[in-house]
């Protein structure tokens, strides 16, 4: 997980870490990176309860340039601090059992036809948390089904059925109007159902 080095520039505290391998990811979506990555951490305490934080990801092997994120924290006092363990809401355990079914239909291979998968080709737009509309642009390569989103990597959409892919491990199920146009496409995660409306 690297190893870091902190110090104050002014009232600035200025975290650098290096010496990452590259069996990590830097985010749930699984952007990859190299062992060269640097990443480098700048700590701002605007006043007291306010702090900007802004982190540099710099990986010449993986990028083609660095990238900063900024974030604003607030003090929210009288609060205690919480482990991250999905531990009263788990819900994963049940999925990692691989059994005899499981076995079975990793061994039959479903062929979708060409125009069928043609017609989920398109851009998708679904609401996030932060507000910022989340955007997947769906593409068909010969018969293979692929999801891009806009801040880059590709996701490939394993055929269940004619309506059914998997993606990374989560179902994602395309839907169609009366006039079988499709309208959306819906997410199945552990965590909550996202959908991806269309765009025209």
């Amino acid at each position: 997980m690297g190893y870091s080095v902190g110090r104050w520039n002014g009232d600035t505290l200025v975290v650098e870490s290096v010496g990452f391998n590259d069996r990590t990811w830097l985010d749930v979506s699984g952007h990859p990176h190299t062992e060269a990555l640097r990443i480098t951490e700048r700590f701002t305490r605007k006043d007291f309860g306010h702090m900007q934080i802004q982190i540099t990801f710099d990986d010449p092997k993986a990028y083609s340039r660095p990238w900063t994120i900024a974030l604003d924290a607030q003090l929210m006092p009288d609060t205690e601090l919480l482990e991250f363990v999905c531990n009263e809401n788990e819900k994963s355990l049940q999925h990692f059992v691989v059994t005899d079914e499981d076995r079975r239909k990793s061994r039959t291979k479903v062929t979708v036809a060409p125009d069928i998968l043609s017609s989920y080709v398109g851009t998708y737009e679904a609401a996030s948390p932060t507000g910022k509309p989340e955007v997947l642009v769906v593409t068909l390569d010969g018969d293979q089904l692929s999801a891009a989103p806009a801040t880059g990597g590709t996701y490939a959409l394993v055929a269940e059925s004619d309506t059914t892919f998997s993606a990374s491990g989560a179902p994602v199920v395309f839907h169609k109007d009366v006039k079988g146009v499709v309208t959306h496409f819906t997410v199945h995660t552990v965590e909550g159902d996202l959908t991806f409306v269309r765009k025209r």
